[in-house]
């Protein structure tokens, strides 16, 4: 008899050791392995924030003159916390998207430096150091503190400082050869926007300022400038950049063929548009009226028309006999264009000129006193009554001496005050490098030279560079000229 129980199937044990291991299997874990994702750290990152950036600015240039120029203690205050906010949160971001991003800082040293020494020289005259004693002053005004005004010193620093803010981000976010353009662009599109809105209120809007009753310069566009002047140079400055956009355009090598190797574009299209977008800003001009104005424009054309010419190969033969045949014409026969408001000030330019003469005259004079320390940022104002003389129309407060190098002077002493001058001079030479040995991207740079020129002669004879408004668009319109490409990568 078989005995069953003792029996064991021949598989008995190969099923033993397969339900064995599947037990097993239940206690084992699969390892998962947990990667820690913050934000996209890359240079691409960097580079979408870069083209944010750039769109944010654009706002900014486009808005900050609405409020009549940018021309109030509170629109300077909305101006300094938006360029603040926009730089602190620029390279926040930046160093945790592209920690080892070259910073563009160090290209611009010479540059930024001798202005930033001007701005802390603005803050010394704040010290109550005793001025009076280190240099005596009138009885009149005798405070401890080398400014006379020591709350309007007070609040242009940081105004002072904004431009300074507003320059480095601009050059750390213009390392791209399009992103520079598109911004140039951008800039140039907006000022087309004020002059249309300029014009409107001219003519459609019964000549309003912001919807409102002007007070002064009625007849003239003024856009939403107080000073027809400040919008001249405003508008003068979207000129010069549409200039260099159309030679640009023009003088850029057409697609080869076998007969016509060299071949330029020419009129396209897309330079009658530029012709259209110029022709708008120049009728705003001309309807301010703005003698200086006007001449500081066609001075700043004319040198970015020249430095693209030499640029794309035109010979200096050429370029010369051409200039004297464009001022021929300006002379003979541009005052038919200029309308009869313009001409009127011209016809009286030597009797207005009286005046200005010898309001520098008293301002000169009120520089010896202190030439050395100045009577303190933005103080010119209250510092100015005390040498006003009846020579000088006395049925004006004299708060700015339409003469920007003088401001500076008077303001911050003659070394102090001639550091922003070196500032632009040295921006100047740098842009026309640009222009010169720059393969590709010379267009911003050739804008750029004829801006600085435009703001040069400008200030000869008025205040323009001493609005915000135009300020911070001169200061971007520079900034983009010298913006250098990442040579590395193109971010």
């Amino acid at each position: 008899m078989i005995d069953f129980t003792k029996v064991k199937p021949s598989n008995a044990d190969t099923l033993k050791e397969i339900r064995s291991s599947r037990s097993a299997s239940l206690f084992k874990f699969g390892v998962i392995e947990v990667v820690e994702h913050r934000l996209k750290e890359s240079p691409r990152a960097a580079s979408k924030l870069n083209d944010r950036m750039a769109i944010c600015i654009a706002v900014f240039l486009f808005l900050i003159p609405v409020p009549y120029g940018a021309n109030r203690p509170l629109a300077w205050l909305i101006a300094i916390a938006v360029i603040g906010l926009f730089t602190v949160g620029y390279f926040v971001m930046l160093l945790r998207l592209d920690p080892n991003r070259p910073v563009q800082l160090r290209n611009y040293k010479w540059v930024i430096i001798p202005g930033l020494i001007a701005v802390v020289w603005a803050a010394c005259q704040l010290i109550p150091l005793g001025a009076a004693t280190i240099m005596p002053l009138p009885p009149e005004i005798s405070p401890p503190t080398v400014s006379v005004a020591t709350s309007a010193t007070l609040l242009g620093i940081p105004r002072m400082l904004s431009y300074a803010l507003l320059f480095i981000l601009i050059s750390e976010v213009c390392t791209n050869r399009f992103r520079t353009e598109n911004l140039l662009k951008w800039v140039f599109w907006g000022i087309v926007a004020h002059a249309v809105w300029a014009l409107l209120s001219l003519s459609v809007f019964d000549d309003t300022l912001l919807l409102q009753v002007k007070d002064d310069y009625q007849g003239f566009a003024t856009g939403t400038f107080v000073n027809r002047n400040s919008f001249a140079t405003f508008m003068g400055m979207g000129f010069v950049v549409g200039m260099a956009m159309l030679v640009f355009e023009m003088r850029a090598p057409a697609r080869r063929t076998p007969n016509q190797p060299h071949q330029v574009k020419g009129v396209t299209t897309d330079a009658v548009y530029i012709m259209i977008l110029m022709f708008v800003i120049f009728a705003a001009l001309l309807a301010s009226a703005s003698r200086l104005g006007l001449v500081s424009t066609l001075i700043g054309a004319w040198t970015t028309l020249v430095a693209l010419l030499l640029r794309t190969g035109v010979s200096k033969a050429k370029i010369f006999a051409a200039s004297i045949v464009l001022t021929l014409v300006v002379l003979i026969g541009g005052g038919g264009l200029l309308g009869p408001k313009m001409l009127e000030r011209f016809v009286f330019l030597l009797a207005d000129s009286d005046g200005r003469l010898e309001l520098y005259a008293q301002t000169w004079s009120m520089i010896e006193t202190r030439w050395l320390v100045g009577f303190g940022l933005d103080s010119y104002a209250p510092a100015f009554e005390v040498f006003h003389t009846p020579h000088l129309s006395t049925s004006f407060i004299w708060d700015k001496p339409h003469n920007t190098y003088l401001t500076l002077w008077s303001e911050l002493g003659l070394i102090a005050g001639s550091l922003p001058m070196v500032s632009v001079i040295v921006a100047f030479f740098m842009a026309a490098y640009s222009v010169r040995n720059r393969q590709e991207s010379f267009l911003p740079a050739s804008a750029a030279v004829g801006v600085i020129v435009l703001g040069a002669v400008h200030s000869l004879g008025d205040f323009s560079l001493e609005i915000a408004a135009n300020t911070y668009v001169f200061v971007a319109i520079v900034a983009l000229g010298l913006a250098r490409r990442s040579l590395a990568r193109e971010l």
